[in-house]
């Protein structure tokens, strides 16, 4: 799917995958380190004090990391995460994760990058976070179903 384009300059792609188990059980999966490490890369999480999450860090291989400051947390629906180094040199990106029930056992899992640009410079990394998921939507498909 192309990156969509708004009027304000911002630019997104979304990806979705429906996924066995409630939506507690998804939320797990995606929103604890235990669980996002099982499918995704290994991956930290810093506390605030009332014990949510702050800031997450994903480490995709030993000299590259990303952490992300958490904007939004409402368990078991959606989270946003802001990351300045998504993109080298470029604008920040943001990734909003949400989890919709489907029926009692099935749920939808849907993540949108998005940034804002005045030209196309860095629909790429869009295009190929896009295109990166779908091997790790089967990642976690497959650890909900061994749940």
């Amino acid at each position: 799917m192309p990156v969509r384009v708004g009027p304000s300059g911002r630019r997104s792609v979304s990806v979705e995958v429906q996924v066995p188990g409630p939506p507690t059980r998804v939320w797990a999966a995606i929103a604890t380190p235990e669980g996002i490490s099982s499918w995704f890369v290994p991956t930290t999480f810093a506390l605030n004090p009332n014990g949510t999450p702050n800031q997450i860090t994903f480490t995709f291989t030993p000299t590259h990391t990303d952490t992300v400051t958490v904007t939004t947390w409402q368990p078991p629906q959606q989270f946003v995460v802001q990351s300045p180094n998504f993109i080298p040199n470029g604008p920040p990106v943001t990734t909003e994760w949400t989890i919709q029930e489907r029926s009692h056992e099935t749920c939808t899992v849907r993540i949108e990058h998005r940034l804002r640009a005045d030209s196309d410079r860095w629909d790429g990394y869009l295009n190929g976070a896009e295109s990166g998921w779908p091997a790790f939507f089967d990642n976690l498909a497959a650890y909900l179903d061994e749940r």
